[in-house]
């Protein structure tokens, strides 16, 4: 299902690593879709405002991250509404020289 709601985005990345981060990016997306609605603005200003200050990113980047997390949440909610999950781990593993995205998730009740 994250693959779905972030089709193309994850290929963004040149290199396993970057695909990871894209792959991180849209699982915290996820996560923020499973908020509840009044919670929802202030994770996005959390998780945007933390991810420029660790990467050093300009206003232009920061911007740019809170847009494509807007657009991953505004995915979640139409394809998956009612799937409450949250995403606890994600990486990306190269079995027999294919990558393929590892998700965990967590019900909540």
């Amino acid at each position: 299902m994250v693959l779905k709601v972030a089709e193309g985005y994850i290929d963004m990345g040149e290199t396993r690593e970057e695909r990871e981060n894209y792959l991180r990016s849209a699982c915290s997306a996820w996560n923020i879709a499973c908020l509840p609605p009044l919670k929802r603005e202030s994770a996005i200003k959390q998780y945007v405002d933390r991810c420029c200050e660790i990467n050093n990113s300009d206003a232009a980047d920061c911007k740019a991250l809170e847009e494509d997390l807007r657009l991953l949440i505004r995915q979640k909610d139409r394809l998956y509404p009612d799937v409450n999950v949250q995403i606890v781990s994600s990486k990306i593993d190269n079995i027999d020289g294919q990558d393929h995205a590892i998700v965990v998730t967590a019900r909540i009740n």
